[in-house]
């Protein structure tokens, strides 16, 4: 019998419908069997039994003759009703717990951590800036800037993305934040940062998102004597693999791929972010925008013009890219960072790579194979590229659910903790709105 179930009541306690002419009738003989037990049956009492879940009725009392004994018995029938009832009353609300939200678990979990003061989720409701108190500056780039706060209600801490409404309007990047927040709020990958929420003012866009507190790969790699080994690279080259599967899972094209845009968390583990150049292909499956970091693009990118466009898969070159330079510290077509955009072009379009005589030979392949100029011989699915002798004995279950110890992990020594970043001058948030603001394109933000 499951937990809160009862029993079916005995064949002589149940009526008997005769349905003659339709009617209810009840069997005589079977009530009259009924009225003798009635005392047996107030006399029962139930009892939960705390390890099985179970309500068990406790032996029937012998009846009550006098009218004392009889109070006793609608007592006892009393606290049996009454039993029951608190019964139910605590399944339902242990229903109402569990189902209630996935946030209520993750904060759960938050709570009990080391690090529970970073947001794992959060509530926000009505957002407005009001409701954080703002940080330090752990990021700026030319839309804006990226702030550590704490949301005041539960004092745990975020990055909150602040986008200038002004550069977005003059450079018609209204579609790359509308992209950015919808493929956000889409993913559901442990090696994405979460998104919470977005809210606006005059001056800005706000994304209040998850905080790495580990801060850039990029910085990790160039601390390390500028490359990883061969395990820490393949440690990190399979997250960032699921990251961009799950991304491409959602119809996009992520092309930005590079050691800045994958941030650490406080666990050591990858968090893809920046999807402002995140895209879907038109209806012939293609992209035309010139977008990304020329050391990372491909072939078919730089020369879109000519090709017509070009496909998501170009996100698993930049992912061969990324891998060549945990190993060496340097892109491959690159020779040194003064280069400009035309010689990286140049030596993209031929796509011959050089590899040093300690670069893992398996990787080799796999870089050589994710790199062919020729797009109809090139690797070009996560699928395909997992299958790679390089990755052969990866638990993939295991590197999705974070099992795999991670090669290093940040030591954070207190609430707020940002030393993982650099140091940047506080926001100018003193100027005044310009005028020549189109707010109909942050409508819904």
């Amino acid at each position: 019998m499951g937990c809160g179930a009862s029993a079916p009541p005995p064949e002589k306690y149940r009526f008997h419908y005769t349905g003659d002419a339709g009617h209810e009738e009840f069997d005589e003989k079977r009530k009259a069997e009924t009225d003798a037990s009635a005392a047996q049956v107030s006399g029962r009492k139930d009892s939960f039994k705390a390890g099985d879940g179970k309500i068990h009725a406790a032996e029937p009392e012998a009846p009550a003759s006098t009218p004392a004994s009889v109070g006793a018995a609608a007592s006892k029938m009393k606290r049996k009703v009454s039993a029951k009832d608190r019964f139910k009353n605590a399944k339902n609300a242990t229903k109402t717990a569990s189902a209630f939200s996935a946030a209520g678990k993750q904060r759960s979990k938050r709570n009990k951590g080391p690090h529970g003061w970073i947001a794992k989720d959060m509530l926000l409701g009505k957002a407005s800036l009001d409701k954080f108190e703002p940080k330090r500056v752990i990021g700026t780039g030319l839309m804006g800037t990226v702030q550590l706060a704490m949301f005041k209600k539960d004092e745990t801490w975020c990055a909150i993305k602040m986008i200038k409404k002004d550069y977005v309007c003059r450079h018609n990047d209204g579609r790359h934040i509308k992209a950015e927040r919808a493929l956000l709020n889409a993913c559901d990958s442990p090696f994405i940062v979460n998104l919470f929420g977005t809210f606006q003012d005059k001056k800005f866009v706000y994304f209040v998102m998850e905080y790495a507190a580990g801060g850039e790969l990029f910085s990790r790699l160039h601390n390390t004597k500028g490359i990883f080994g061969c395990n820490t690279s393949k440690f990190y080259l399979c997250e960032i693999l699921l990251a961009i599967e799950h991304v491409q899972s959602h119809g996009y094209a992520y092309r930005d791929l590079k050691p800045e845009n994958i941030m650490l968390d406080e666990e050591g583990h990858c968090k893809l972010i920046d999807f402002g150049f995140a895209a879907r292909p038109d209806k012939d499956g293609l992209l035309h925008t010139n977008v990304g970091t020329p050391a990372y693009l491909s072939p078919e990118q730089l020369n879109h013009k000519k090709t017509g466009g070009y496909k998501p898969y170009v996100d698993y070159w930049s992912f061969a890219i990324l891998m060549y330079e945990f190993m060496t510290g340097v892109t491959p077509f690159c020779k040194n960072f003064k280069d400009s955009s035309y010689e990286i072009y140049t030596r993209v379009i031929t796509g011959k790579i050089k590899f040093p005589s300690h670069f893992d030979p398996l990787g080799r392949e796999l870089v050589t194979a994710l790199t062919n100029v020729d797009v109809d011989k090139r690797l070009k699915d996560a699928k395909s590229v997992k299958a790679h002798s390089y990755f052969e004995g990866v638990d993939w279950a295991r590197v999705e659910n974070r099992e795999l110890a991670p090669p290093h992990v940040p030591k954070l020594k207190e609430k707020g903790d940002c030393h993982y970043f650099e140091q940047y001058g506080p926001v100018n948030d003193s100027e005044k709105a310009p005028d020549k603001i189109d707010h109909s394109v942050f409508a819904g933000f």
